[in-house]
């Protein structure tokens, strides 16, 4: 492979272009500003575009993808969940932050899961069937977790439903209009740009909005790092070291371990910014730079698992 296109496959890496993104919210943070009240907008171009090539005949066996979806739910909204919120209320200070922790708890696992899934050899049937059923279940359990944990003196609970049916309902329905009509296949090959740069304006956004706290502020970072930490990193691993004593397959564990590690932190974000201000949403950013270096660990990590 010749430089040039060495080059250019870089701006096709998710996790190159991840982390351009944290490194350009921290150097250029001027225009963060001004895509603030774009972040909804793209965050539903991103979900209507990830799930495109998702049929929703997968559904019709009840019997099969009932398993997955109970495992799916059970690890990222009370596993991922609880280990957010637990963690945060013992090491979080700053309300804010915490505000922050609980949103990233409240919404469901990150749309990334299937791609990564793929990409790393697990099982894309399972990671598939839970996003989708985590998303329609994101509805009433996102709204729960918020209330919940924040109040409605704090959220909104019909705000936060609108905000939920523009990320989730109208994705959903878009996605299912266009694949009955000849667009899908001439919009196949752009998917994967479009997610991964429509991610870069997201991160960057929220990295550059949080930039004086990451710069200024390392004794607020570390505590938020840590928790981000042990919900990526440790948590995937105890999953891993579980599951395999419990004779789960390789691919399995794979899609067991994005599951029980990935939020859709953008959407965490946007809530973040429109019901508080942007120190609440530094959690995602953290948990953001978190999340793509534990997927380059992952890429590691998966061809030394048995």
């Amino acid at each position: 492979m010749s430089s040039k296109s060495r080059f250019i496959g870089l701006f096709r890496n998710s996790s190159f272009i991840f982390l351009v993104a944290i490194a350009a919210g921290l150097a250029l943070s001027g225009g963060a500003s001004y895509m603030e009240s774009a972040l909804v907008p793209v965050l539903a171009l991103i979900m209507t575009v990830s799930i495109l090539d998702i049929s929703s005949r997968i559904f019709l066996n009840f019997k099969k993808v009932l398993p997955p979806v109970l495992t799916a739910l059970i690890l990222n909204f009370v596993v991922l969940s609880g280990t957010y919120i637990g963690l945060s209320s013992l090491l979080i200070d700053d309300p804010d932050l915490y505000k922050g922790f609980v949103l990233i708890a409240a919404v469901p696992p990150a749309v990334a899961v299937i791609p990564l899934t793929f990409l790393l050899g697990g099982n894309t049937r399972f990671s598939l069937v839970g996003n989708v059923a985590a998303y329609v279940a994101a509805l009433a359990v996102t709204t729960l977790i918020s209330i919940i944990f924040l109040g409605a003196n704090f959220i909104d609970p019909m705000r936060l439903l609108v905000i939920l049916g523009e990320l989730i309902v109208v994705p959903i329905v878009l996605s299912r209009i266009l694949r009955r009509t000849r667009i899908v296949s001439s919009v196949d090959r752009w998917r994967g740009p479009v997610v991964n740069w429509g991610f870069f304006l997201v991160i960057y956004t929220i990295v550059g909005l949080n930039r004086d706290i990451f710069l200024q502020e390392p004794g607020t970072l570390l505590p938020t790092a840590a928790v981000a930490f042990v919900a990526t990193f440790v948590l995937a691993e105890v999953i891993n070291r579980v599951s395999r004593g419990l004779g789960v397959e390789k691919s399995d564990r794979i899609s067991l371990m994005l599951m029980v590690t990935r939020k859709n932190s953008g959407a965490a974000g946007a809530i973040a910014l429109i019901f508080f201000n942007p120190t609440a949403a530094m959690p995602v950013a953290v948990v953001t730079a978190l999340s793509v270096l534990h997927f380059v660990w992952l890429t590691w990590r998966v061809k030394r698992m048995r």
